[in-house]
C-alpha cells in the first residue's frame, strides 16, 4: 500500500491524533496561565496581609487611635475589591466597584456584599485583623482586574483559535468538495468522449456482421456482442450525464431491477463464479428516477457483492419492499461474502478506500452520489457480519 493511500485510509486516526495534540496544547496553555494566576494571588495576598499588619501595629502602639479612620485608610490603600467584616461576618466597610452606600448599609447592599464575600471566600481565605492577640475584624478580598483577565485569557484565546480553525475547516472542506466534484465531472465527461468513437465503430462492425445473416452459434455470439455494445453505449451515456441536469421520470423500478439481475445472471458463467441471484419484488414500484444513473448505482452494489463472494459459491439477494409509512421504497442488496471489519465500515463511502488489490475505491462513493445527490434518496450500510455477508440499502421516495 502506498504512503498516500495509507494516509488516506487512516485519515480519521490522523485527525484524532491532531485533535489530541491540540487538546494537550490547550491544557498546557490553561495550566501555564493558572500557574501565573497562582503567583499573582500569592503576591496580592502579601500586599493585603501587609496592610492588615500595618493597621494592627498602629492600633497596638497607639491606644488612642481612631480605629474607624485607620480602617478607612487600610481599605482605600488596597487596590483590589475588599470587604471588611466583624467577627460574626457582618459588613462594616468595603471597596467594591459599582456599589456605593454609607453605613448603616441598606439591607439590599448587605445582601449583595455577603454574596460577593462568599465568592471571594472560594478564591482567597479572609485575613484576620488583630489587636493585642484578639481578632477585631476579617478582611475579605477578591482578585484584581489583572488576575481576572489572566483567568479568562486562555479561554478567550482558545475560543478565538477554535473559531478560526472551525471557519478554516468549513472553508477547506467546501473547497475540497468542490474540487472533488469538478474532478468527478471532468473525468466522467472525458471518459464519455473517449468511449464515443470506438463504441460507434463497434456498432458499425456488428451491423456489418448482421447483414451477412449468420446462423447457429455465430448468430448467437453476434447478438450477444450487439447487447454488449448497447451496454457500452449506455455506460457512455451515464458518464455524460454526470454534472448535468439529468432527466427524471416516473419509472417502475421492478422492471429495471429485473433487467439488471438478468444481465448479471447471463454473464456469471463467463466470470467463473458459482453465484445464485435471488429476487423479491412487489408487483409494481414507481419512483422518479434517471434510469441510466440508477442502473449504474445498483450495478456497482451487485458487483461489490460478487467481488466479496470471490471465486467461491454464494448468493446475491435483491429485495424490494415499501416501508410501512408508504413514502419510501427500500432496496436491500445482500451478499454472502466476506463482510467487513469495523474499521472498513467507517470508510466504505470515502473515495479512494478499497479492499481490493486493483481497486480504485470509487464505486460506492459514486453510487452514494447518484442516490443521494441526484435522486435525493439514501444509500447506507444496513448490516455486515465478518465472513458471513453484507447488506446495502437504497431508499427512494415513491413516485407521484
Amino acid at each position: 500500500m502506498s504512503i498516500t493511500r495509507l494516509f488516506y485510509t487512516y485519515k480519521s486516526t490522523f485527525k484524532g491524533l491532531l485533535f489530541v495534540i491540540a487538546l494537550l496544547i490547550i491544557v498546557a496553555q490553561v495550566w501555564y496561565a493558572q500557574s501565573i494566576v497562582k503567583r499573582l494571588r500569592e503576591d496580592q495576598r502579601k500586599v493585603v496581609e501587609m496592610s492588615a499588619s500595618l493597621y494592627s501595629s498602629v492600633a497596638e502602639s497607639d491606644s488612642t487611635a481612631d480605629f474607624n479612620i485607620l480602617l478607612d485608610k487600610v481599605i482605600t490603600r488596597i487596590d483590589i475589591p475588599v470587604i471588611l467584616t466583624s467577627t460574626d461576618g457582618e459588613p462594616q466597610a468595603y471597596k467594591i466597584e459599582g456599589i456605593s452606600d454609607t453605613a448603616p448599609f441598606l439591607p439590599e447592599t448587605v445582601k449583595k456584599l455577603k454574596k460577593i464575600m462568599a465568592a471571594m471566600g472560594k478564591e482567597n481565605d479572609p485575613i484576620p485583623i488583630m489587636y493585642k492577640s484578639m481578632v477585631l475584624n476579617y478582611l475579605h478580598y477578591g482578585d484584581s482586574e489583572m488576575i481576572t483577565l489572566m483567568n479568562w485569557l486562555p479561554f478567550i484565546e482558545t475560543s478565538m483559535v477554535g473559531l478560526f480553525i472551525l471557519l478554516g475547516f468549513v472553508g477547506f472542506n467546501s473547497i475540497r468538495r468542490s474540487e472533488q466534484r469538478f474532478i468527478w465531472v471532468g473525468m466522467a465527461k472525458e471518459t464519455a468522449h473517449q468511449l464515443g468513437t470506438p463504441i460507434s465503430s463497434l456498432i458499425g462492425w456488428i451491423e456489418m456482421l448482421k447483414q451477412s445473416q449468420p446462423t447457429g452459434k455465430i448468430g448467437e455470439v453476434i447478438n450477444e456482442m450487439d447487447s454488449d455494445a448497447s451496454r457500452l453505449t449506455k455506460v457512455a451515456q451515464r458518464f455524460s450525464q454526470i454534472g448535468t441536469d439529468s432527466e427524471f421520470a416516473n419509472k417502475d423500478i421492478v422492471l429495471i431491477l429485473k433487467e439488471i439481475t438478468q444481465y448479471f445472471r447471463k454473464r456469471l458463467p463467463q466470470l467463473g463464479k458459482s453465484v445464485t441471484i435471488y429476487e423479491e419484488y412487489p408487483p409494481e414500484a414507481v419512483c422518479q428516477i434517471n434510469c441510466d444513473l440508477f442502473e449504474w448505482a445498483v450495478e456497482n452494489l451487485i458487483k461489490n457483492g460478487l467481488d466479496a463472494i470471490g471465486n467461491g459459491t454464494g448468493a446475491i439477494t435483491v429485495k424490494l419492499e415499501k416501508q410501512s409509512n408508504g413514502r419510501w421504497y427500500v432496496i436491500d442488496i445482500s451478499d454472502t461474502g466476506k463482510g467487513m471489519t469495523k474499521q472498513q465500515q467507517k470508510q466504505i463511502f470515502k473515495p479512494g478506500f478499497t479492499t481490493k488489490m486493483r481497486g480504485w475505491g470509487l464505486g460506492l462513493n459514486l453510487a452514494k452520489r447518484i442516490i443521494e445527490d441526484y435522486h435525493k434518496g439514501r444509500l447506507l450500510l444496513k448490516s455486515t457480519i465478518l465472513n458471513e455477508g453484507t447488506t446495502m440499502r437504497i431508499m427512494l421516495k415513491g413516485g407521484t
